[in-house]
């Protein structure tokens, strides 16, 4: 599943809709979700540097890591940062306070060189937004190309700004006719339930990294939770709901696992089955049928359906005329003196007899029955 959402971040937006958004969530319990960040970041960098996306430049905010961190993650993956990228560092010094000590344009050579743009007031949303999207333009210049966005943490701006506030600047993104996808990660144990639904709200693609084995609230030893702990930290389940643009919601899980080289996804065969199953509503009716439901189902004779042991199907278009019926040594259908519906006792089938108001009756056209009512 990880691959089909770098394909929906490649493959962008369309004209007059919203951008594709991406939300990855992980807890102290799966603490992997960087490792998943990441790996969109990649992917997705290697389709830009190779013209394969419909963005063509990115700029990621960066909060929780250095900017130098994600240029030597990149260059690890083989990946040109070159001309297409750039990083609006809210990393060291969000609040302008290192500024204030050792004198304004410390780090002005060093954003230069390597295409970092220091951000010193993350408290200001409306001027983040700003920034991005000056820093989007400059990317790809004038016209409709579009660049995508990467934010490294949510959490982070949740540390500095309201929920309104954040939530705004998401939208905007979005909504934003520059903007092809864009996509962040959020530590949801940190947050109120009703901050990170919000966030989930604003966002296309929901993924959560999950253990795969869950604990039993304290029920278990001390040994029984160190072998825990070991199990989960050599990977999890990977929870994806995605929402189509045709608005039906698809929900699939994959397995991860922590190697040396980074974080590893696994298709779960089995996942789809069990995750539709618990989507099912919870009514006070049956909404499956039963084995003895199926075998009636099937035993029925759909109408105008001629059917003999041994002997091709008929259809019947209900046009023939009686006395045709009456000389055919094998009719296709019986006529009755009234129209009902016969069930056969020892057969145990059903059947539905036709009987037609006229032998005269016309064909079926395309014209509209109702062409000659005054509407």
């Amino acid at each position: 599943m990880a691959e089909s959402i770098c394909r929906v971040l490649r493959d962008g937006c369309l004209e007059g809709e919203h951008a594709p958004a991406l939300t990855i969530k992980d807890s102290v319990h799966i603490p992997f979700g960087s490792h998943a960040f990441n790996y969109i970041l990649c992917h997705l960098s290697s389709n830009i540097s190779a013209l394969r996306s419909q963005a063509r430049g990115l700029v990621l905010v960066a909060f929780d890591r250095s900017p130098s961190f994600y240029f030597d993650l990149l260059k690890s993956r083989g990946i040109n940062a070159d001309k297409w990228i750039q990083i609006l560092d809210c990393y060291s010094d969000p609040l302008g306070w290192k500024d204030r000590l050792v004198g304004p344009g410390s780090c002005a050579k060093f954003s230069a060189e390597r295409r970092v743009t220091p951000f010193k007031d993350v408290r200001d949303m409306e001027k983040l937004f700003t920034s991005i999207i000056d820093l989007g333009r400059g990317v790809v210049e004038q016209g409709k190309v579009r660049f995508s966005v990467a934010i490294d943490s949510v959490s982070a701006m949740l540390r500095h700004a309201s929920l309104p506030s954040i939530s705004g600047l998401l939208s905007n993104l979005r909504s934003n006719d520059q903007v092809s996808c864009l996509f962040w990660l959020i530590h949801s144990d940190l947050h109120e339930v009703r901050a990170v639904a919000s966030v989930e709200y604003m966002s296309s693609i929901v993924a959560s990294l999950e253990p795969l084995i869950q604990s039993m609230d304290g029920q278990q030893s001390h040994s029984g939770n160190l072998l825990l702990l070991e199990q989960n930290s050599r990977g999890g389940k990977f929870n994806v709901r995605m929402k189509r643009r045709n608005g039906r919601v698809r929900v699939i899980c994959e397995e991860f696992h922590m190697e040396q080289a980074g974080i590893k996804f696994v298709a779960v065969s089995s996942g789809n089955v069990v995750i539709n199953q618990t989507l099912l509503p919870k009514v006070q009716f049956n909404l499956q049928l039963s084995e003895k439901e199926r075998v009636d189902r099937a035993n029925v004779i759909l109408p105008f359906e001629h059917q003999e042991n041994g002997k091709a199907e008929q259809i019947y278009d209900g046009r023939r005329s009686l006395s045709e019926d009456q000389s055919d040594p094998h009719p296709i259908r019986s006529v009755l003196p009234d129209s009902q519906l016969i069930t056969e006792a020892n057969s145990g089938k059903g059947e539905i007899h036709y009987i037609r108001d006229s032998d005269d009756e016309q064909l079926d056209s395309d014209e509209d029955p109702d062409d000659d009512l005054d509407i």
